[in-house]
């Protein structure tokens, strides 16, 4: 892509900015390390209906917090400061749309290029890349994990709170298959779906 890419909603340049997102896990190995050893050690040293806490839970807590932020991942993704929209390319969307490492729900990168691929519906937004009319999706959520993925780092979903309802839920953004990127026109919607814990049932 062009080092100046023009927000598709008309707002002007947009920027490459690095950002850590603390709900999606990467390999780093200090990092996986400390997360491990003190989920492991809080695991272990938590007693039920003890009013006392257990040293362990303190010194895993110590390991653990270093250890999620070690263990985050850090994007370098095109973003507008005047709409909050995002631009994902290839790299960033391999890399946060993942599935779930027990195989239970699909790959989010993998289904999100399909259903571009598949789309007959036309997005409201031109590709920044080579000009033309983006296609439309709607991505289909599993509502239970939208509720808390993260005991450390607890979600916050400003306007999209009434999502823990209980009703089927989905998230509309708009790509671009041959230049291989998306567009949320706001940048909840891509934290939502790039979460760890965000899923994608496979009965989708």
């Amino acid at each position: 892509m062009s080092a100046e890419v023009q927000c598709p909603a008309g707002c002007g340049s947009m920027e490459y900015k690095t950002t850590r997102n603390l709900k999606i896990r990467a390999f780093d190995p200090l990092g996986t390390v400390f997360y491990l050893a003190g989920l492991i050690l809080i695991a272990n040293s938590i007693e039920v209906g003890s009013d006392e806490t257990n040293p362990g839970v303190i010194i895993g807590a110590l390991l653990f917090i270093p250890g999620v932020y070690l263990s985050s991942l850090v994007t370098t993704d095109l973003r507008c400061n005047n709409c909050a929209g995002v631009i994902l390319e290839s790299k960033s969307i391999d890399q946060k749309l993942k599935g779930d490492a027990l195989g239970l729900a699909l790959n989010k990168a993998k289904y999100v290029r399909e259903a571009l691929s598949a789309s007959k519906q036309e997005g409201e937004y031109n590709c920044p890349d080579c000009g033309k009319k983006m296609s439309h999706i709607s991505v289909p959520l599993e509502e239970e994990v939208l509720h808390r993925s993260n005991i450390v780092v607890p979600d916050v979903v400003d306007d999209i709170q009434n999502w823990t309802s209980g009703a089927s839920r989905t998230i509309d953004l708009d790509g671009c298959i041959e230049c291989d990127l998306l567009w949320f026109d706001k940048d909840k919607k891509e934290e939502v779906l790039s979460r760890d814990g965000t899923i994608i049932p496979k009965h989708s």
